[in-house]
């Protein structure tokens, strides 16, 4: 027995599809939006890992990216809280002196620092003091105080400036204990880097660029015109830099830092 009664036949549901997609396209934008700020900030620090499981290498901290590390680390600058007493161009110095073979553009373009990566230096803005100290070493005290005993006089220098020429020429006959240390700039290949942050720091574009213990002396001219005033032997005395001759005599002088 039939009914009179037919059901209707069942239509697709055509909403779940659009649903889905009303669904889908937030979550997409979200995913975007997280990964554009992983990319420029970092991990969060919330989502880390703890140091043991750091250990066994599961996952990445935010020192296994270049932006993780710059979002993590505040610059650490030269006059500031701990390092009041430390300043930029005796962090220079250390680096020269303590880091021969290395670059402030070594890698690519950049330095290799512990703890930072790899970190790219703009001589014309004030540097993090790691960068000077890429081993991780910041006994900036220690470092501090072997720079002013052993490079009490630094020459920056460019082998064919007839000025640098001049200068080392005239410090030559000077005969000093301990001798000049001598940076010839166009010799580096981040010459140019050490140059804009010397230029930045003693307000001298050229070479040569002569610092006497820790501050800035001058140029060719200035350091030909304390010879002829005959204050170049007593500036350097003052420095703890053994005099041992002048210019124009032949007896070597029996002055230095440890007469009275």
């Amino acid at each position: 027995m039939s009914s009179k009664y037919h059901a209707a036949p069942a239509r697709p549901w055509t909403g779940a599809p659009i649903r889905r997609r009303r669904t889908l396209i937030p979550l997409a934008l979200l995913a975007l939006t997280a990964l554009l700020y992983v990319y420029t900030y970092g991990v969060p620090a919330v989502l880390t890992l703890s140091p043991a499981l750091k250990d066994i290498g599961l996952g990445f901290a935010p020192g296994s990216s270049r932006a993780g590390r710059v979002a993590q680390a505040r610059p650490q600058l030269a006059g500031e809280s701990a390092l009041a007493d430390v300043r930029e161009l005796d962090a220079l110095l250390h680096f020269i002196s303590a880091h021969p073979e290395r670059r402030l553009d070594e890698d690519t373009g950049t330095i290799r620092v512990e703890g930072l990566g790899s970190v790219a230096v703009d001589g014309g803005r004030p540097v993090d003091l790691r960068v000077y100290a890429p081993d991780g070493d910041y006994a900036w005290e220690e470092h501090v105080r072997r720079v002013g005993e052993q490079l009490p006089l630094v020459v920056f220098s460019k082998t064919y400036c007839p000025y640098s020429i001049r200068a080392k020429a005239l410090l030559a006959e000077y005969n000093l204990s301990p001798p000049p240390k001598i940076v010839e700039v166009n010799t580096r290949s981040d010459g140019p880097q050490i140059q804009a942050i010397l230029t930045r720091l003693t307000g001298r574009a050229t070479v040569p660029n002569i610092i006497l213990k820790g501050a800035p002396l001058g140029g060719s001219d200035d350091l030909q015109r304390l010879h002829q005033e005959h204050r170049l032997t007593k500036m350097l005395e003052d420095a703890r830099i053994e005099v041992k001759s002048e210019p124009g005599t032949t007896q070597p002088q029996r002055r230095s830092y440890h007469s009275t």
